[in-house]
């Protein structure tokens, strides 16, 4: 009896035990909150300057520039180094300091040897869901009185010789022709101001790589014109604080409509963007960003908007992104710094009919074609409000990002849309992992997984509701549809030249100005929308919406589209997504054998390891071979464990190579 007793103790720890990995392998809330987060001291920056976390969160600075450094807190209440014989403590190259932070609040500090308290180097730690927002800094311009005309029979024939003479807050003022010049300015505060949106044309005749160039100048506004046929990018931001892309018409342009890059506190309004490889419009690598970008119409591109490591006070808002091949598509890169995105709201736009598979294109339009709003690898992004239709793939997905390094989105937000007539799913989140992610309050029908709002609520997903901790915080079978995705890409013949090609859009209405001759360089921009005036945007639709309830949708299996599989979908699938159960079966089944006819198992005790077998997924199996009775021979158990997982990632791992994923 103490026997079976004992016996029966030893099993239900193990159960308990199995009980206890199952909870963490499907993603605590409170263990990925807890895991320390690393902010890179270089020269000479904190890197990234702000970042959130969660109470109780323990944040590393590692120092790895030449210069030496120290941490120290703007009130002075903690520092990495103190020194009884300096003012200031030293870090050097190889250095960590650590500290943990429990209470919410906005905690500011600063490297004493390369700023102050407030200027230079310095970082910002948010704890906590509590408001922050940076108030830019307002920049004082004196606006200039002076206006450079250029056209026919005006002083200036080239714009870029009258922006070559002008000086800061000055307007250069563009008259109708066609201008086939590529324009770079560096000198900060112009305005660029065309008198007529469609009939001021700025052409590159396919033979310059930008139409307007913007290098490491602050403050300039480009306005009222079109661009079009350039190799690379219609208007081109980079380094910049303060950019202003508006009324502007880009079109059939190699790259990117409107672009910024690593620049800060812009907008982009009452753009029309069509015919682009890449995206329409795009910001990239900023945080924060303070920028907005409103009232645009983007159609016709790879991707309508695409912002790469770009977030932070940056709004997507009253917008429409239709007849792209996918529509919004914020990421994270390793290609750019300050990975991953993170912090970008989208709220009040429609996204509709993004399955434009005529529109050029490069590879990551290819993967992302037929959706509607993507965050792959993203953290902290909103999505609210959107109306979200007609899409072959997905409405609205969550999902990991691949480049050099594997990223998850995290703590992601979708609550409040409209998302209908989505041929795989309406709402998908793409798993195994990514703590934090919620669903609620959307209009939709579909969803992958299933009971997606009950099983990730936003009310529940940071509690210890168990619901919240499972499946695995996501669907695993959507990130073998992902890698599917990509290896399609990256075996997929591109036309790069498809954009000069693409239909040329209509006239678009024009800016109004009280008085055109008044310059406005782009200053003191930056706001933050007031998001309960913005609604979901049924005005914007020109039908019925009633007609997107009742769409077909495909038939998936397993992950895979029953109509329409490619090959390397179903590879992924088949052995990404369907061979871990295979594999779960022989081993239970092998299992099942021993328990009936293993001699150390008597009595109740085959029923008790059977209990464990059937009723703890995996982890019942593995710990009946691997530390219970089983009497199968040690190199049986290697050839069925091992073996098996060896297979599994080695067949995965040969797909990725073949097909160019990695």
């Amino acid at each position: 009896m103490r026997k079976v007793k004992s016996s029966m103790n030893n099993i239900l720890r193990i159960l308990f035990l199995s009980f206890l990995m199952i909870l963490f392998a499907c993603g605590g809330e409170e263990s990925a909150n807890l895991d320390p987060q690393v902010i890179r001291v270089v020269d000479d920056e904190f890197s990234p300057k702000v970042i959130r976390v969660e109470p109780g969160t323990t944040v590393i600075w590692e120092s790895g520039g030449a210069n030496d450094h120290n941490v120290i807190a703007s009130d002075g209440s903690w520092q990495a180094i103190s020194s009884d014989y300096f003012e200031y403590g030293i870090i050097t190259k190889g250095d960590q300091y650590e500290h943990t932070f429990n209470e919410p609040g906005v905690y500011d500090y600063y490297c004493p040897y390369h700023g102050t308290n407030n200027k230079g180097m310095v970082g910002t730690v948010i704890v906590g869901d509590v408001d922050y927002a940076v108030e830019p800094e307002k920049v004082i311009v004196s606006l200039s009185e002076n206006v450079l005309s250029v056209g026919q029979g005006e002083k200036f024939t080239k714009i870029q010789d009258a922006v070559d003479v002008a000086q800061e807050g000055d307007l250069i003022l563009i008259n109708p022709g066609v201008y086939n010049e590529s324009i770079t300015v560096t000198t900060s505060y112009l305005t660029l101001r065309g008198t007529d949106r469609n009939k001021v044309i700025i052409d590159g005749q396919f033979m310059s790589e930008n139409g307007i160039q913007i290098y490491e100048t602050d403050g300039v506004t480009v306005e009222n014109l079109s661009v079009r046929n350039f190799t690379l990018n219609g208007v081109y931001w980079n380094t910049a604080k303060g950019f202003k892309g508006s009324y502007l018409t880009v079109y059939n342009n190699g790259d990117y409509g409107v672009y910024a890059f690593n620049s800060t506190d812009g907008v982009f309004d009452n753009v029309y963007a069509s015919g682009h490889p890449d995206s329409g419009i795009y910001i990239g690598q900023c945080y924060p960003c303070n920028s907005l970008i409103y009232d645009n119409v983007v159609e016709g591109n790879a991707l309508g908007y695409s912002g790469t490591n770009a977030g932070g006070h940056l709004y997507l808002y009253n917008n429409i992104w239709r007849d792209n091949m996918s529509g919004i598509v914020p990421n994270t890169l390793d290609s750019e710094l300050n990975p991953p995105g993170r912090e970008t709201t989208i709220v009040g736009n429609l996204v509709i009919n993004n399955n434009n598979y005529e529109a050029p294109t490069n590879r990551f339009g290819v993967v992302a074609k037929g959706m509607g709003i993507v965050v792959p690898g993203r953290v902290g992004d909103v999505i609210e409000k959107n109306l979200v239709i007609n899409h072959d793939r997905y409405g609205i997905v969550a999902s990991p990002m691949l480049d050099a390094n594997l990223y998850f989105s995290q703590h992601v937000s979708v609550v409040d849309n409209v998302v209908l007539d989505s041929g795989y799913t309406d709402l998908a989140l793409a798993g195994p992992w990514g703590p934090g992610n919620c669903f609620e309050n959307n209009v939709y029908q579909t969803s992958t997984p299933p009971l997606l709002e009950q099983v990730h609520n936003c009310s529940s997903i940071n509690s210890t509701n168990i619901l919240a901790r499972f499946p695995l915080q996501g669907d695993p079978s959507g990130l073998m549809m992902l890698a599917g995705f990509f290896a399609d890409a990256q075996t997929t013949d591109l036309d790069k030249n498809r954009y000069k090609e693409y239909p040329w859009p209509k006239e678009q209405v024009n800016m109004e100005f009280s008085d055109i001759n008044k310059p406005s360089p782009a200053i003191n921009l930056f706001y933050v929308p007031n998001l309960e005036e913005i609604n979901v945007p049924t005005n914007l639709l020109n039908e019925d919406l009633e007609n997107y309830y009742n769409a077909e949708k495909e038939i998936i299996m397993s992950g895979v589209p029953i109509s329409s599989p490619t090959l390397w979908q179903l590879l992924f699938q088949l052995y990404g997504y369907l061979m871990p159960f295979v594999l779960y079966a022989a081993w239970a089944a092998l299992a099942i054998k021993d328990i009936d006819s293993n001699d150390k198992v008597n009595g109740s005790m085959k029923y008790v390891w059977l209990g464990v077998v059937y009723l703890v997924p995996f982890f019942g199996v593995l710990v009946y071979h691997l530390a219970g009775p089983s009497a199968i021979s040690r190199s049986m158990k290697l050839a069925a464990i091992v073996g098996g997982l060896f297979s599994y990632i080695a067949i995965l791992v040969a797909g990725a190579v073949i097909s160019g994923l990695v």
